[in-house]
């Protein structure tokens, strides 16, 4: 193995973290998915195909990255969040 692999490698494993907005359960394969620019469809099917065949240990493992992996952190999503979050409310009392 070179050096430029490894480095490549160890970019994909800092991108791994789990996205709660697209979860079904805790977000594992989602955050896989979007980490290694895979479709999420895909990375559910496999998952769910190794459940059925090795159930403990795929068990084991995506409870344990749900665990480990840290959450999806916040993102900016452009003018129109930016001009939301910079509006004032138009009186100090709130109705809902």
């Amino acid at each position: 193995m070179n050096r430029d692999y490894l480095d490549t490698l160890a970019a994909y494993a800092r991108r791994l973290y789990r996205d709660r907005d697209n979860a079904l359960f805790l977000g594992v394969c989602a955050g896989i998915a979007d980490g290694f620019r895979w479709p999420v469809w895909g990375v559910r099917a496999v998952a769910t195909l190794l459940l059925l065949v090795f159930f403990v240990p795929t068990a084991l493992v995506y409870v344990t990255a749900g665990l480990l992996l840290p959450g999806r952190r916040l993102m900016f999503g452009g003018s129109t969040e930016a001009q939301f979050w910079r509006r004032r409310p138009r009186s100090r009392h709130y109705r809902y």
